[in-house]
């Protein structure tokens, strides 16, 4: 009737809906919201890799546990020597190589679920530096080692450098066994005792076209002996930083 007030826009699409509509469009965009909240819980925790779920891991107190590992528990990567490494990843761009180390950093803080890159270190190496890891490394606790790789070309040929270089990260409260690397030390890594999982890989340009490829690896092994002094513990780290700096020595040259 023409006296009768009018209905607003929201009133009348209620009144075209039976009752149990608007209880039914809340029921499917509860659902919808809890799908999306598991799907982002399950992205968060099963991708630590990335900085901005590691951070909320973190102040959730469910950061990666990394694994204590002993010579029959440890990854069964395949080993890699230096000149199969770096013919490996000497043609890699930029882009591919940041993929191969998010791969790697994934695997070392899921304790290997998936190892697609995942490799151990072996061949003649000579030491050239040591150092104390601290708090802008990625793993602040223990010391590294700078290794030059040595290839022999033939048995009548003395070492000669090769154009690689690994930093091997020892996780240890023992920092100080570091002394017992000295620099010019002939190193024979292998799979036992050194573990040394690769964890990072970058190239550096040089004058002489002479590309170098730099390989940070961490060690698995659960004790270690030094060449110069009596053997040490080592132990996971409770955390690592993923916007650290590479290399873990500037002067990779």
């Amino acid at each position: 009737m023409p006296g009768d007030p009018q209905l607003s826009f929201i009133e009348q699409l209620a009144s075209r809906r039976p009752p149990w509509f608007w209880w039914l469009l809340a029921l499917i965009l509860a659902c919808c919201f809890s799908i999306l909240s598991w799907a982002l819980c399950i992205s968060i925790f099963n991708n630590p890799q990335l900085p901005r779920n590691y951070e909320i891991l973190r102040k959730l107190n469910r950061l990666p546990v990394h694994k204590a590992y002993t010579f029959q528990t440890a990854p069964k990567h395949p080993t890699s020597s230096a000149a199969t490494l770096r013919k490996s990843y000497l043609e890699f761009t930029g882009d591919e190589l940041d993929i191969v180390n998010r791969s790697l950093m994934h695997s070392y803080l899921t304790n290997f679920r998936e190892a697609v890159f995942c490799t151990y270190l072996v061949g003649t190496y000579k030491v050239t530096g040591s150092r104390k890891l601290n708090k802008d490394d990625v793993i602040s606790q223990g010391f590294a080692v700078q290794l030059r790789s040595m290839i022999q070309p033939d048995e009548y040929s003395q070492l000669t450098q090769y154009p690689l270089i690994a930093e091997i990260i020892f996780p240890t409260s023992y920092s100080n066994s570091l002394k017992a690397f000295h620099a010019g030390d002939i190193v024979d890594l292998s799979i036992t005792p050194h573990f040394a999982s690769l964890l990072h890989v970058e190239k550096h340009e040089q004058d002489d076209d002479d590309t170098i490829v730099v390989l940070t690896a961490v060690s698995l092994a659960s004790a270690l002996r030094s060449p110069h002094e009596g053997p040490f513990d080592l132990l996971p780290p409770r955390e690592v930083k993923l916007d650290a700096s590479y290399p873990l020595f500037p002067n990779n040259k």
